[in-house]
């Protein structure tokens, strides 16, 4: 089999990983530098000779984290560029499945060994694609209000607070355009993310320059958060001021180092809460989420939903100051600095007389639902009816750190890939022989979701579509089940204090 595939750009020249075709670091837009910087993506020219797509591409520049060090991640704002996976480069049409990766919206790409789409192909016989896309303020600084008073600001700067999402559509544009060539069906599209990758996949479903572009979607630990206007202009405003700019100099974002801009974006950053996320400018999204999804905007488009148990203890279980608090006082308004006040009537649910490591496992719990649990309820509750909606939690409990990650923010994601025997993969779930079982399951849901829209298999019991009179929810753990209304009591507390 030839692994030269003629693309709308060009050649690109592929390898085998096993049996698996791979071709990475393919371009899919024109570099966004110079004046490009801050403007939506531009198609790429095209290239003469064969692209040599066998090694990944530069990630989009972010400042160093724990997932991607620095110094062991190649960057570059010429960062537009997308990995596939298949079974073969033939006319097969197989279903395809568009990773949008995680990161808060300021770290992370598409190499990052955990979305590895091998097994994927290998057992699902789908074609796997993951992208990069613009972070930070690459991706999300808003300038549309400056348009009109600066002479360097044209008309196409009106969407740089939604480039990010610009960038994803135009990934997806692309796969449409060429996926067919790497034995994809363009027309059975499933895109899927965790945490900002899925309130990427939520944003997208809104989105109408999205549409048409995937008839499947699945969101894993993540609710869309898009800024109005004036938070976005608040954010662009704390920026400048961190650069040592004002709002006449801003022509000089364009001259700056990404680097600078990176930094400078790290210093405005206040604690767990997003920077940065999509803008509700009037063109990309056009409305806020709920209102879309009630006058449906994504009817038609299969859902799979959830998240997982223990989200919060990604951050309170590997920071020490979370269980060295002085007392329980100083641990409350820990919290509440990060994530908000406490409504009394939720206190006194979770809390009850509770102290010390008790009082933070039940500030954890309350987080996780508040952060995680609820919104996606939210967003179920509005999809019922609409067309094909399944919801799971992920409960399985990580081994690694002598268990105290428990069912953390984004362990589900190498089970997701099978990618669970990945080093990195380890040291995050441990090395329990439990895993590999949990593993096929949530895998070949997957699978079988991108096939067909629905996630049964032989491995699961059988898991309905989601409705509002029984609520069920597949639970993914050592012994995986069906519950109806897991949360609840939980549910019915945060339904009376902050509505539906």
């Amino acid at each position: 089999m030839s692994l030269i595939i003629q693309t709308s750009c060009g050649k690109v020249q592929g390898t085998f990983e096993g049996s698996v075709a791979v071709w990475k670091g393919i371009p899919f837009a024109k570099a966004p530098v110079g004046k490009l910087r801050f403007q939506a993506p531009q198609p790429r020219e095209p290239w003469e000779g064969v692209f040599d797509a066998t090694e990944f591409g530069p990630a989009c520049v972010q400042g160093p984290n724990a997932m991607n060090p620095k110094e062991k991640l190649p960057q570059s704002e010429d960062c537009l560029n997308l990995n596939i996976w298949s079974p073969g480069a033939d006319d097969k049409k197989r279903p395809v499945m568009v990773w949008i990766h995680g990161g808060s919206f300021v770290f992370g790409s598409g190499r990052t060994p955990w979305y590895n789409g091998r097994s994927f192909a290998e057992q699902g016989d789908v074609v796997v694609v993951t992208i990069n896309y613009r972070l930070g303020p690459l991706g999300f600084l808003y300038l549309g209000d400056l348009v009109q008073q600066h002479p360097e600001f044209g008309e196409e700067y009106a969407v740089s607070g939604n480039c990010a999402l610009l960038d994803q559509i135009s990934a997806l544009q692309w796969v449409h355009d060429n996926i067919a060539a790497f034995g994809g069906d363009p027309d059975c599209v499933t895109v899927f993310g965790e945490s900002a990758g899925s309130m990427s996949v939520g944003s997208l479903l809104v989105a109408p320059a999205a549409r048409g572009l995937f008839q499947q979607a699945i969101m894993e630990s993540g609710a869309p958060s898009m800024k109005r206007i004036d938070t976005a202009v608040e954010t662009r405003n704390r920026l400048l001021e961190a650069l040592g700019l004002g709002s006449n100099d801003a022509a000089q974002l364009f001259e700056l180092p990404a680097e600078q801009l990176v930094a400078a974006s790290d210093k405005i950053a206040q604690g767990t809460r997003l920077t940065w996320s999509p803008v509700m400018d009037g063109t990309v999204i056009t409305k806020p989420f709920a209102t879309a999804l009630e006058s449906g905007a994504s009817k038609g488009i299969p859902l799979l939903i959830g998240c997982n148990l223990n989200e919060l203890t990604l951050w309170t279980a590997r920071d020490p100051m979370w269980r060295q608090a002085q007392d329980d006082t100083a641990l409350m308004q820990m919290f509440e600095r990060r994530w908000g006040k406490i409504p009394p009537e939720l206190a006194s649910f979770y809390f009850n007389g509770k102290s010390g490591t008790e009082l933070l496992d039940a500030l954890t719990q309350l987080g996780s639902y508040s952060v995680f649990g609820a919104p996606i309820q939210k967003i179920a509750n509005r999809r019922v009816g609409d067309s094909p909606l399944y919801v799971y939690r992920f409960d399985w409990q990580s081994t690694a750190a002598k268990g105290v990650l428990k069912a953390c923010h984004a362990l589900e994601i190498p089970f997701v890939f099978n990618t669970i025997d990945d080093p990195s993969s380890q040291v995050f779930t441990g090395d329990s022989a439990d895993r590999a079982a949990v593993a096929m399951q949530m895998h070949h849901a997957w699978i079988a979701f991108a096939h067909t829209g629905n996630p049964n298999t032989g491995e699961l019991p059988q898991w309905p579509a989601y409705n509002l009179d029984s609520r069920p929810t597949m639970i993914f753990d050592v012994e995986s089940r069906v519950v109806n209304d897991p949360y609840g009591e939980e549910r019915i507390v945060w339904e009376q204090v902050i509505g539906q």
